[in-house]
C-alpha cells in the first residue's frame, strides 16, 4: 500500500519503473536471439541446419555459367558385346560416347565393328583380378596376379585380337591386379608399344595405374564418376547433372563411366541437353587423355622376371 501511495505521489517514479522493466525484457530477448543465431546473425538451429542439407529438387536447372562453360566431358559405356540389338541402338547416339567391349562377350568382335562403322571410339574392357575373387569372377581371359610376364603379354595380345579397332584399354574389375606394380608394368609396356591409351576405372583407391603409365609413356586418364553405381534413372541423372558432383573439378576434363542399362542411357540423353545448355562439351576419351609423361619416358623399366 505504501508503495502504491508513493507511486501516486511521484508519477515520474512509476514511469521509470515501467521503462526499466521494458528494457530488461528487451535485453533478455536479444540474448536469446543471439544464442539462436550463433552470435553473428546466421541462423544455426535445427530448422536452419535442415535447410542447409536439403538436396536440390529433381528437374531442369541451369549450371552456373562461370563454372561450367568450357568444361569437357568424356563418357565410356562398359560391358558391351552381349546384345547386338542393343549395340545397334547405341550406335545411333549422336554424342561422341566411347564403348568398352568385353573380350569374352559372345558378340565382342561384331559389336566393335558395328560401333566403329558408326564412328564410335572403341576400348578393350580388359578383365582383371578383383580382391573378391573367386566370389566375383572377372570372366574368361582375365589377368591374374599369379601370372608370369610372358603369360600377361600373351593374354593381353589375345584380348586385343578379340576386340578390333580398340584405341585404348580400361580395366574391368581389377581391384587387386591394379595394385600389383610388376604385372601392371608389363601391361603398360605392351600398350606403349602398340600406342594405346589407358583409362583407369578406379576400382581401388590404391591403384598404380597413373604411376606405371607415366613410367611407360602411356597416355592416361582416370574415372571421376561412376554414373550408375546405384542403378536407376534418377540415381544416374543425379550423378550426371547435380552441381555438387562437379564442384571439385571446376574447369578440368571429366571422365564418366556407366553401363548400357536402359535407365542409364535415358538419363544420359537427358543430361546431354543440360550440358549443351551450359556450354559443356562431350569429347571422346582419346581427346581427354594427356600426352605421355616425359619425366619418366625413356627411363629403363624395371624387369621383374
Amino acid at each position: 500500500m505504501k508503495f502504491r501511495k508513493r507511486l501516486k505521489r511521484f508519477p515520474f517514479l512509476a514511469v521509470m519503473v515501467a521503462v526499466s522493466l521494458l528494457l530488461t525484457a528487451a535485453v533478455i530477448f536479444l540474448q536469446g536471439d543471439k544464442r539462436r543465431t550463433g552470435g553473428d546473425g546466421v541462423a544455426d538451429g535445427p530448422a536452419a541446419r535442415l535447410r542447409k542439407i536439403t538436396p536440390l529438387p529433381e528437374g531442369p536447372r541451369r549450371f552456373p555459367e562461370r563454372e561450367r562453360r568450357g568444361v569437357r566431358i568424356a563418357v565410356i559405356i562398359d560391358d558391351i558385346g552381349f546384345d547386338l540389338h542393343q549395340v545397334k541402338l547405341l550406335a545411333r547416339t549422336k554424342a561422341p560416347i566411347a564403348f568398352a567391349v568385353l573380350p569374352n562377350a559372345p558378340h565382342a568382335a561384331d559389336a566393335a565393328r558395328l560401333l566403329h562403322e558408326a564412328g564410335k571410339e572403341i576400348l578393350l574392357h580388359l578383365p582383371m583380378e578383383p580382391r573378391s575373387y573367386p566370389a566375383e569372377n572377372p570372366g574368361e581371359g582375365a589377368l591374374f596376379t599369379r601370372m608370369t610376364a610372358a603369360e600377361i603379354r600373351g593374354r593381353l595380345a589375345e584380348q586385343l585380337r578379340a576386340v578390333p579397332y580398340a584405341a585404348g584399354v580400361n580395366n574391368h574389375m581389377g581391384s587387386l591386379f591394379m595394385e600389383w606394380e610388376e604385372g601392371l608394368t608389363v601391361v603398360m609396356e605392351e600398350l606403349a608399344r602398340r600406342n594405346l591409351y589407358f583409362i583407369d576405372s578406379r576400382t581401388t583407391p590404391n591403384s598404380l595405374g597413373r604411376t606405371t603409365a607415366a613410367r611407360a609413356g602411356v597416355r592416361f586418364a582416370e574415372r571421376a564418376v561412376f554414373i550408375d553405381h546405384e542403378r536407376g534413372y534418377r540415381a544416374a541423372l543425379a550423378n550426371l547433372v547435380h552441381p555438387h558432383r562437379w564442384d571439385w573439378e571446376k574447369g578440368k576434363p571429366l571422365l564418366l563411366i556407366g553401363h548400357p542399362f536402359a535407365e542409364t542411357m535415358s538419363a544420359l540423353t537427358s543430361a546431354q541437353s543440360r550440358w549443351e545448355e551450359a556450354g559443356m562439351e562431350v569429347i571422346p576419351p582419346s581427346m581427354l587423355v594427356g600426352p605421355p609423361d616425359g619425366k619418366e619416358r625413356g627411363k629403363a623399366l624395371a624387369r621383374y622376371w
